[in-house]
């Protein structure tokens, strides 16, 4: 098509795709998404986004507030941590923790977000956004889990953290397909002041070059922005001339998105300069064929270099005077909740040879003489991956980007004693005098699996999750460990900790010795029987779940030892208080074994919640208040119980269960749990020795 053909269908379709600029659009709603704390990837809650083509800025809004589901007092606010990305999910370390894995450091860029649930509005404004898939992931912010308070279900108020978001879009004036190999001019005005031009870059252009002219010259300022799946180059033109540098991605739609932002209207003409750009280093491509593997499962796929008709793998050869790529496609949605996992290992053992290794999105990232890599931005980083040995050396990629992965490759001879080695190894050169290129052969394997290839170092499990529709990999930690591998050992407690915190939580519970010893020598048998079943249960209960699964002793299912734990304390918590009562013994039968039965039911339904507690302690004081008080006045007077009992052993007993009961409601922390709920099995056993009354005080 002739150029002067073109240019006037162009104005054509410039005048008849005009919209109003600068009207937002909200077109995706995700309401009540509940928000969990963090303390691992588990516990993240995601929000997919679908950004359509054509847009010059995107507002993400996020409104979270408090929802009040139970218990006494309001709901105090929370932080909330937001994190947005395209493409994939957003790989993020809140908490800090070690990761042992050798994870890829160049990626794609994620926008974080801050927020309290309050109820206002937070926004994130993206010019120019990539079209297609966006993953924001949500949480309430990491804490210090050691600081965490332990309190007693119903006793605060119950909360539920609710985000709500939204995604509001401004189109641009107009979009056109074109093909940049020819000169295009694009008229902007006051009416039509934005449009965004798509097309494709030819495959041997390395590095392209585009330049803009503009007919206003130094009277205009034009935004001019060039996006693939993430801005490659953005510049403000206000001279009559621009040139705009950028490393095309392969096979990859380009948006060239010009904006007035001062001036009443410019001819802006288009241009793709000349193919001169060439590395001239790197005169051929040596591609290297690879082969898709899917497993029957999440995330399990792997590409291989296959020869002909063979079905194992072969060598790859890394050849002098040339640049080695190996190119991988990852899918989007599908692929993007596992690890990808790049590894290679010289096929020769040899002292004098290294291989680099360079990993890019897009755009395949050239090799430098001295090992470096060149990145889109044309700076020089250290190489992705560096091997000297037939040991496999490994880098992972969590939850990638989809597309177009290239890995590319280059051997080089190393002299003894080189000087410049560590210095290219660690922060990347152009030349180094020691360094030549040769020729040599490697293994490559490069796959997807769940989580790190499949693991947890060895101090968790891998799981799939689901959120929000869709399916990711990650690590639930045990023993104290954390990070994306568990690999972190901050909170891990050492071998004495561990048994210093189970020889208190266990040991404290002998006090029941003088609970059981007093109620045999009183004669009430029944609860001597509750006060053994509550110090044995209690004891292997927490010897079970405070050995952090290193030391320990655990008879039979752990929430089985819970259930008999909790049971058992309910039931003393009763029996004493129906011995107070001092019924007659048929009436005292008939109120324990009543209890019991609707005990039982209580701490099946939800042993932890504070009714299950209240119910037999106010239904027992009630008991008492009557039977003390037709006694006092049966007797006229209020010489019921026994003065010593009731001035001296009862207020005592009661003093020191209230002062255990607070410790064990409101001060415990997961840093001083053994302390205060040993403090609080001590201070039950010693109050029951001084509430279950002598036989003498209650006749």
């Amino acid at each position: 098509m002739p150029r002067s053909t073109f240019a006037i269908l162009l104005t054509l379709v410039l005048a008849i795709h005009n919209v109003i600029c600068g009207k937002l659009e909200k077109i995706i709603q995700h309401p009540s998404n509940i928000l969990d704390d963090f303390f691992g990837y588990r516990d993240i809650s995601i929000i997919h986004f679908d950004v359509p083509e054509n847009v010059l800025n995107a507002v993400f809004k996020f409104t979270a507030k408090e929802k009040k589901t139970g218990g006494l007092g309001n709901c105090a606010p929370r932080n909330i941590s937001i994190y947005l990305k395209s493409g994939s999910i957003p790989l993020i370390n809140p908490d800090g923790s070690r990761t042992d894995a050798n994870l890829l450091k160049n990626r794609r860029k994620h926008y974080e977000l801050e927020m309290l649930s309050v109820d206002d509005q937070y926004l994130i404004t993206i010019a120019i956004p990539a079209a297609g898939d966006w993953y924001a992931i949500a949480f309430r912010s990491w804490s210090d889990p050691d600081s965490e308070k332990i309190t007693q279900q119903g006793l605060g108020a119950a909360c539920e953290t609710v985000l709500d978001a939204e995604l509001s879009v401004e189109r641009v004036d107009t979009s056109v397909l074109m093909d940049i190999t020819y000169e295009y001019e694009v008229l902007l005005s006051n009416v039509i002041n934005s449009a965004i031009l798509q097309f494709v870059v030819p495959d041997d252009y390395e590095i392209a070059n585009i330049s803009l002219t503009s007919t206003c010259g130094d009277k205009c300022r034009i935004a001019t922005t060039i996006v693939t799946e993430e801005i490659l180059t953005s510049s403000v033109m206000d001279n009559p001339e621009l040139f705009l540098s950028f490393r095309p991605y392969t096979h990859a739609y380009h948006y060239l998105m010009l904006r007035l932002l001062s001036g009443n209207a410019s001819n802006i003409s288009i241009a793709l300069s000349d193919n001169d750009s060439l590395s001239n280093n790197e005169s051929t491509v040596n591609k290297i064929p690879l082969t898709r593997k899917s497993l029957p499962d999440f995330f399990l796929f792997d590409y291989e270099p296959l020869n002909g008709n063979s079905t194992k793998p072969t060598p790859v050869n890394v050849t002098i005077n040339s640049l080695t790529m190996l190119s991988f496609r990852v899918g989007a949605v599908y692929d993007v909740g596992g690890t990808v996992s790049i590894g290679l290992k010289l096929l020769n053992k040899t002292n004098d040879i290294v291989v680099v290794g360079c990993i890019s999105l897009g755009f395949y990232a050239s090799i430098t003489e001295a090992g470096g890599c060149i990145r889109k931005n044309l700076s020089i980083t250290p190489p992705d991956l560096w091997i000297n040995n037939t040991k496999p050396t490994m880098i992972h990629i969590p939850y990638p980007e989809p597309g177009m992965w290239h890995l590319t490759l280059k051997a080089f001879l190393i002299d003894s004693n080189c000087h410049c080695l560590e210095t290219c190894q660690t922060i990347g050169c152009a030349t180094c005098d020691c360094m030549s290129e040769t020729s040599t052969k490697v293994e490559t394997h490069i796959a997807s699996s769940p989580c790190i290839e499949g693991r947890c170092s060895s101090n968790g499990r891998c799981l799939h999750y689901m959120s929000g529709g869709f399916v990711f990999s990650a690590c639930h930690c045990v023993g104290g460990y954390r990070g994306f591998d568990c690999a972190d050992d901050t909170y891990v407690l050492t071998g004495g900790g561990i048994l210093m915190r189970l020889l208190m939580l266990t040991l404290s519970n002998l006090a029941f010795i003088a609970s059981i010893y007093i109620a045999f020598r009183r004669e009430y048998y029944t609860e001597m029987v509750v006060y053994t079943a509550v110090m044995f249960f209690s004891t292997f209960y927490h010897a079970c779940e405070a050995g952090e699964d290193v030391m320990g002793i655990c008879i039979t299912r752990l929430n089985v030892l819970q259930f008999c734990d909790f049971y058992n304390a309910l039931l003393s918590i009763w029996v004493t208080l129906v011995a107070m009562a001092s019924f007659g013994p048929r009436l005292t039968a008939f109120c324990q074994l009543s209890g019991a039965i609707v005990l039982a039911l209580g701490a099946e339904l939800d042993r932890t919640a504070l009714w299950v507690f209240l119910l037999p302690a106010i239904t027992g004081c009630i008991l008492i208040g009557l039977s003390w008080g037709f006694r006092c006045r049966r007797q006229r007077n209020f010489s019921y119980p026994a003065s010593r009992y009731k001035n001296v052993y009862l207020p005592t007993g009661l003093c020191l269960v209230f002062v255990g009961l607070i410790c064990y409601a409101f001060f415990q922390t997961r840093r001083n749990y053994h302390i205060v709920h040993s403090f609080w099995h001590i201070c039950v056993a010693l109050g029951v020795v001084l509430l279950l009354p002598k036989r003498k005080y209650m006749k």
